[in-house]
């Protein structure tokens, strides 16, 4: 891809025959001669049935990712695919998992070929095992072109004995076997598929050498979903046939059901014959899973999903050659350990995450459409197949036993430590699904539609005359609310502070003189005659209470229509005149939608207002108050998103989310003039000054940022900057939401994998 390049490229050497033999030499390989006899003991003839729901499934998946292999047509397959859309937390699960689970493999390929030497061979079957697996480890590490060929030799001969093994017992069978197709009933069908899936990862592995592809615009489709074909065709037929040959019921008991079922209809020929077929299965397999793991942690090395010593280009031959030697000593380990069979099994769990993950990551990338993205394959019915293969995927791994399930948590929970310990702190990529993540907010609509419906339409407008406050400027913002919502109502408070050892029946009493005291007060006269002058009722509301910030918030809490609470700051936002204030006690307390009015020579008619949106619930607040305050006054609205600079940065998926925003959050009866704009600035304070001052705004509306619990800060500290630089008037807005959503926030905040 250009957006990233890699410090030293893979050679493009292998062609599309090269990768259909890497797809079908996995899957036509120890799977199927070790696998099958399962399958058909537990599902019986129906069997055939679980093999090709899985290729299905498989096919499904496949168009996935030959979208994605052509879009990202470089060395990592899946962990590419997922690191590259949804960042390095997902990568740190399923790259490790893919990574150790096709190491698992290779070890029990490599144990199923020593132990099919040694019916041959009176050898132990560990040394065949590590023998092969040095073998191939060094063919590896020399070149790709050289093991590609030698698995070009062995996938044909491999076929061709299964093709006669087919075509001769096809009619050998007894049919009198398939009366019953499903003995365990088909629940048993469907149970097998979790059983026998892991066969066709093969598929997948062709992505992993994309990197070293000729012309892979043609031929990663091509080789991937033409893989998934022919293995689902040879997989049916290859049952259909063991289950003709032999009872379901203790198949799986036999030493060697393939090879066992070419000497019924075949003879010692027929036996020879399909025992060399399982030793160039189980050679091919081995080949595979050595070439395509070890592509997958080079990936993960070049990215610091891993340490950078895997990422390493071998400077002779142009192979990820470390990849390859630290996959291959640990396979020949695992075959030496003789329990690489139940490993490789538990991984299976972690493929099916990675499909569905996978799935998911072609839809994040149709979504952001960044430009680098190219693919020249396009997954068919977008976005069906994606949903229908993720859903699919996440289905099998619930027919799996619990204990797979339980240990492929298990090792997802491994990727996340590894992530927290290693990637946070190194990986160099950050994935298209942060970006898109804050850029479109998807949650936020739902979040607030959810707590609209909640809560009851609320219409009050609470302006408390703290000391200080510029009450003119505040009666002008509030007359443009009012303007645009004529069933607002504005409340004056007033609050009158009283010794802590007064009685509740003092305080009662003093309630009771409210109208006098309210006549009697030059706040509430001046607040009551600047309604008037613009024609907004003001009800005039005095309160004794101990403190200013503990009575407004008892207040409000027994008035549950209050919509906005509207103060005034004019102090500069330092710790020293935050820390303590009735205005941060409210903030922090209040169950209502705050907004701070910090006014410079703002005058009753406001014609420019500003706008820095980013999306969260502050700003969505802040845009729909801007809006009804220009909607009012037939101002000009902007709506300022910055952004920092990056290679990878997509101005146009930045403008196209900004517009969806404003279009998301503002009804359609607010028909402010209204324009939307993108900055590209590192100081996000520097370039929100710099808007304001350029195209002179008469008010600049911002939302609070998430700091805004921090007890030395106002609303945030870019926020609090902005109010105190601004050369306007500046409107501080913070939303109100539960404590539980908010902390949800702020834990999603601190565990994402992205940057």
């Amino acid at each position: 891809m250009e957006h990233q390049k890699e410090g030293k490229s893979l050679v493009r050497e292998l062609g599309l025959t090269q990768a259909l033999a890497i797809g079908l030499g996995t899957m036509l390989g120890a799977g199927i001669f070790v696998l099958s006899a399962f399958a058909v003991e537990d599902a019986g003839p129906a069997a055939v049935f679980s093999y090709l729901i899985a290729g299905t499934i498989c096919f499904l998946i496949a168009l996935v990712i030959s979208e994605l292999a052509t879009g990202m047509p470089k060395a990592g397959g899946s962990y590419t695919f997922i690191t590259e859309a949804l960042g390095p937390l997902p990568g740190s699960i399923v790259g490790p998992g893919n990574w150790l689970g096709l190491s698992f493999a290779t070890g029990f390929y490599l144990l199923a070929f020593g132990e099919y030497l040694a019916l041959i061979f009176p050898i132990p079957a560990q040394l065949a095992s590590a023998g092969a697996g040095l073998l191939f480890g060094y063919l590896n590490y020399r070149g790709a072109k050289l093991t590609g060929s030698i698995q070009n030799i062995i996938v044909l001969i491999l076929v061709t004995i299964l093709l006669v093994f087919v075509g001769v017992g096809f009619f050998n069978i007894d049919t009198e076997r398939y009366q019953t197709m499903a003995p365990n009933g088909w629940g048993a069908m469907i149970g097998a598929i979790g059983l026998i899936i892991v066969s066709y990862t093969g598929f997948e592995k062709i992505s992993t050498i994309s990197g070293e592809l000729k012309n892979p615009e043609r031929n990663l489709p091509l080789s991937i979903t033409g893989s998934v074909v022919l293995a689902t065709i040879f997989y049916a037929l290859i049952v259909f046939v063991l289950a003709g040959t032999f009872s379901h019921q203790g198949i799986s008991q036999r030493e060697a059901p393939l090879v066992e079922a070419a000497q019924v209809f075949a003879g010692r020929p027929g036996y020879f014959a399909m025992l060399s077929a399982a030793l160039l299965a189980t050679l091919s397999s081995a080949n595979a899973a050595i070439m395509a793991s070890s592509r997958i942690s080079f990936g993960m090395g070049r990215d610091l999903v891993l340490p950078g010593w895997f990422g390493q280009v071998h400077p002779k031959f142009n192979t990820p050659g470390n990849a390859v030697l630290a996959t291959s000593a640990l396979g020949i380990m695992l075959s030496v350990s003789g329990k690489a069979e139940v490993l490789a099994e538990i991984s299976s769990t972690l493929f099916m995450v990675s499909y569905a993950l996978l799935s998911f990551s072609v839809i994040i990338m149709r979504s952001s459409r960044p430009s680098w993205y190219q693919p020249t394959f396009k997954t068919p019915l977008f976005p069906l197949i994606p949903l229908i293969a993720g859903t699919l995927s996440i289905g099998v791994i619930f027919t799996m036993s619990p204990e797979s399930r339980s240990a492929g948590l298990a090792l997802a929970a491994g990727g996340l430590v590894w992530f927290f310990v290693w990637v946070k702190n190194n990986a160099k990529v950050g994935g298209e699904f942060g970006p898109l993540w804050e850029r479109e907010r998807p949650l936020e609509e739902i979040i607030e539609k959810a707590q609209e419906a909640a809560a009851p339409e609320k219409n009050e407008i609470v302006i408390p005359l703290l000391p200080r406050s510029d009450m003119q400027a505040l009666m002008y913002i509030t007359e443009d609310l009012v303007f645009y919502n004529d069933r607002r109502s504005v409340i004056a408070l007033d609050i009158q502070e009283t010794p802590p050892q007064i009685s509740p029946q003092d305080i009662e009493s003093s309630k009771q003189t409210e109208k006098k005291k309210v006549q009697q007060n030059p706040r509430m006269k001046r607040i009551a005659e600047l309604g008037a002058e613009l024609g907004i009722p003001v009800r005039p509301m005095m309160r004794a209470a101990h403190g200013w910030a503990s009575g407004i918030v008892s207040i409000v809490e027994s008035r549950p229509n209050t919509e906005l609470i509207l103060m005034n700051w004019n102090k500069p936002t330092s710790a020293a005149n935050i820390y303590g204030s009735p205005e941060k006690t409210i903030l922090e307390n209040v169950r209502a939608d705050v907004a701070i009015l910090r006014p410079r020579r703002l005058q009753e008619t406001v014609r420019r207002v500003l706008i820095p949106a980013g999306g969260g619930p502050h700003a969505r607040l802040g845009l729909r108050l801007a809006a009804e305050i220009t909607h009012s006054d037939q101002a000009e609205l902007t709506v300022l998103r910055i952004v920092s600079p990056s290679p990878e940065i997509e101005l146009e998926a930045e403008k196209r989310a900004l517009d969806h925003l404003v279009e998301e959050v503002l009804a359609e009866d607010i028909k402010a003039k209204m324009r939307t704009k993108v900055v590209v600035e590192k100081d996000v304070v520097s370039a929100i000054i710099q808007e304001a001052r350029e195209d002179e705004y008469d008010l600049l509306v911002i939302g609070a940022s998430d700091e805004w619990a921090v007890k030395s800060l106002l609303v945030g500290s870019i926020p609090d900057a902005v109010a105190d630089q601004a050369p306007c008037s500046v409107l501080l807005v913070r939303r109100h939401e539960a404590s539980s959503l908010n902390a949800i926030r702020r834990i999603l905040s601190s565990i994402r994998g992205w940057k």
